[in-house]
């Protein structure tokens, strides 16, 4: 034993010598394109998610610039400016009105300049900006791709050209411009087109203060690759936005002799670009200064292992020892055996407590035998004073038929000739497995006792291939599917219902098949029950007033006997019925 664990010892020896060594190798042959790779991935990784990050931002500020253009749009005093209802006595103040309304928003969202609104007649009324001469509105360019892409804002960026200047004397490179239609908030027909110019210096404020080291940037290009917003760098001007071809594209360039890598990413809701560029050769530089620190790292802790991996060693072996010579011990028969777990604090205190309480199980499990094996010897005694009940209940039902026979009572004699079949069958002396003809006179009891109580609301047949008749089949498989098409289907359904049970033989399998043509489920109700045989929780799937557990218990208990090829399955229509269809093995008796 003290060979096996001196073996040991030096096991651990060389294998944390090998551990520290091994890695050494590793750095000094593989750590240059390793960590290339890595810092190349991360700056990638950062890229995608500064990116995804300044379009977040930008577009969290576009959609307040819509949300603008909705609420302006419902103002009834805007509605009433732009529809042919407003008369000539109240022109003048509602226009003061319309004005003040379309200031007030531009002095609540600072990064609007302006705000224009101008219906199909080329009325028009605005904050900041004015006809440059007497063309109509309606030929602008933003006016038109507006009204012919309904409800869809629309971006424009440097929008030189236009028939309109500002009061603030603002330029094209300042704003971008945002126009849509506007429709009646009652009939929903459109009124007009809206335009708003928002202020650029919120995409640099978004932008400026994210860079990828010395040399990296971020800008934004439109749908035209003409650049919406770009900080001020001589790089930018040699990238070629011809480059992008795809609407997510990882570029890398060689620009002014030096290697770039570019990254852009379409915004779904602009159709923009927003391009991320850093420079690859600056981002590898700290590499080299890494890989050297790292050898010097190394070979310190090399020369610390080989000092540490003896004193871990032999901390390890000790305890080693004394859980050796207990677990041979315990192996010999001595259960009275312990580990003084108290003396370590680490993983093998932890181990030491379990070996104790494993110890402390098995004496429990002998215990527990002895005590199961008396219970067992009860238990058989109970069973048979158990078999007495079942007769009893016969020769009690039995009793009240010939009563009711002598009476004259021929519906009560059926009745309850019909619940002693049931029970008889049910029961089956203990059996899972009963015959098809069984399973049959079972039905038949059922269906018997429900036809008294629902009398004509309810019809039902059932129909067998005799050649089955011998076969088995799982107990109580059949019953349950049938009162749930009397109670979610006949039940809840108007005038008379049938209900047909078949016994089909379909190749090596057998079929039965449950219709009515009661109330039926809808889509959601079917996706439910195929959620509940997934799941097979029972528990967990039924609801409060026990819907469901039958069907669940027969699809369980018949996938757990038969294996998953076999099982439950629903087709319902709602107001058209339900089929419900049991696919069993076919097994001689």
């Amino acid at each position: 034993m003290i060979t096996g664990v001196n073996s040991i010892k030096n096991r651990i020896l060389v294998f944390f010598l090998a551990i520290f060594f091994i890695p050494i190798i590793t750095l000094g042959l593989f750590s240059n394109a390793v960590y290339s790779h890595s810092i190349e991935q991360n700056a990638n990784e950062y890229t995608a998610q500064m990116i995804n990050q300044i379009q977040s931002n930008i577009e969290y500020y576009l959609q307040s610039v819509d949300n603008v253009m909705y609420y302006i749009s419902q103002s009834q005093d805007v509605v009433n400016y732009l529809s042919d209802n407003s008369t000539a006595n109240d022109n003048v103040p509602l226009e003061i009105r319309t004005r003040e309304l379309l200031s007030v928003y531009a002095q609540t969202s600072p990064e609007i300049s302006g705000i224009l609104i101008v219906n199909s007649r080329d009325k028009y009324l605005s904050n900041e900006l004015v006809k440059k001469n007497r063309d109509p509105l309606l030929n602008e360019e933003w006016y038109i791709e507006a009204v012919n892409h309904p409800d869809v804002t629309q971006y424009t960026s440097k929008p030189i050209g236009r028939n309109i200047s500002a009061y603030s004397e603002y330029s094209a490179d300042e704003v971008i411009s945002i126009s849509r239609t506007m429709r009646h908030p009652k009939t929903n027909a459109i009124t007009g087109v809206i335009l708003i110019d928002m202020k650029l210096n919120k995409f640099e404020e978004i932008i400026k203060n994210n860079n990828i080291g010395q040399k990296g940037f971020f800008y934004i290009l439109d749908k035209n690759n003409d650049i919406v917003y770009a900080p001020v760098n001589p790089i930018i001007y040699r990238i070629n936005n011809e480059w992008f071809k795809s609407k997510s594209d990882i570029l890398i360039k060689a620009i002014n002799n030096e290697i770039f890598e570019i990254m852009g990413e379409t915004s779904l809701k602009t159709g923009w670009r927003t391009i991320g560029v850093f420079s690859i050769e600056e981002i590898l530089e700290d590499v080299l200064n890494m890989q050297t620190f790292a050898m010097i790292i190394s070979g310190i802790t090399f020369v610390l292992a080989i000092a540490l991996a003896i004193i871990f060693t032999n901390s390890v072996v000790t305890p080693i020892k004394e859980l050796t010579a207990l677990m041979k011990r315990a192996e010999q028969g001595d259960l009275e055996v312990e580990f003084e777990d108290s003396k370590y604090k680490d993983e093998f205190g932890v181990l030491g407590h379990s070996f104790n309480h494993m110890i402390k199980e098995i004496k429990q499990l002998i215990e527990m035998v002895y005590t199961e094996q008396r219970n067992k010897r009860n238990a058989d005694i109970k069973i048979l004073q158990a078999q007495i009940k079942p007769h009893f209940l016969y020769n009690t039902l039995d009793t009240i038929q010939w009563m009711a026979s002598d009476y004259g009572a021929k519906d009560i004699v059926q009745i309850v000739g019909a619940l002693t079949k049931l029970f008889r069958i049910a029961l089956s002396k203990g059996k899972d497995v009963i015959t098809v003809g069984q399973e049959i006179d079972h039905i038949k009891s059922y269906m018997i006792i429900q036809k008294a109580r629902y009398e004509d609301k309810l019809d039902y047949t059932i129909e067998y291939d005799e050649t089955l008749l011998d076969k088995t089949i799982l107990k109580l498989t059949t019953q349950p599917i049938v009162e749930n098409a009397i109670y979610h289907g006949i039940k809840q359904k108007r005038g008379t219902g049938n209900v047909k049970i078949e016994f089909l033989k379909a190749d090596n399998n057998m079929i039965v098949k449950v219709s009515d043509n009661g109330a039926g489920m809808d889509e959601h109700k079917l996706n439910e029950i195929q959620t509940m045989f997934m799941n097979e929780n029972i528990r967990s799937v039924t609801s409060e007033n026990g819907s469901g557990y039958g069907i669940c218990n027969v699809h369980t208990r018949i996938r757990m006997t038969y294996g998953n090829g076999y099982g439950l399955q629903f087709f319902s229509k709602v107001n058209e019925g339900t089929v419900a269809q049991i696919t069993l093995p076919l097994l001689e008796s």
